[in-house]
């Protein structure tokens, strides 16, 4: 069995050797651009006239104000329900996740725009920042 000592040792000049980066390059950046500043937006939807007519019946839920939080690079979508879906930067201030909608955060946009339409496309909510 090796001794504590020798194991640390070994973990550590494993760890060590696995940085490439030297204090002069640059670090990565993304496609996505800089992280945006940390925010708190407001927006309240209302489905759009090409909607199916029983996409009605999702509106209770839907024309609730919800709130596009960004801190720390990350941005989470939260409803008045209490369901919150984590979003993806795919841009300057440009969002989007979901797990059975789409979800679009435009914060780029004046004014902040915000697009939830369900997988089939039939039915889409739209809003802008409150």
């Amino acid at each position: 069995m090796l001794k504590p000592k020798i194991v640390a040792a070994i973990a550590a000049t494993a760890l060590s050797g696995a940085c490439t980066q030297t204090a002069n390059t640059p670090s990565p950046t993304t496609a996505a651009g800089p992280a945006a500043p940390n925010s708190s937006t407001v927006f309240t939807l209302a489905l759009t006239p090409g909607s199916l007519s029983g996409c009605m019946l999702g509106n209770p839920g839907m024309d609730r104000p919800m709130t596009v939080t960004v801190a720390g690079g990350q941005a989470t979508l939260y409803t008045s329900g209490g369901i919150h879906y984590g979003l993806d930067r795919v841009g300057p201030n440009l969002y989007h996740g979901g797990y059975y909608i789409d979800i679009r955060a435009d914060l780029s946009a004046a004014p902040k725009r915000l697009t939830i339409i369900n997988n089939d496309q039939t039915c889409t909510w739209t809003g802008t920042a409150a």
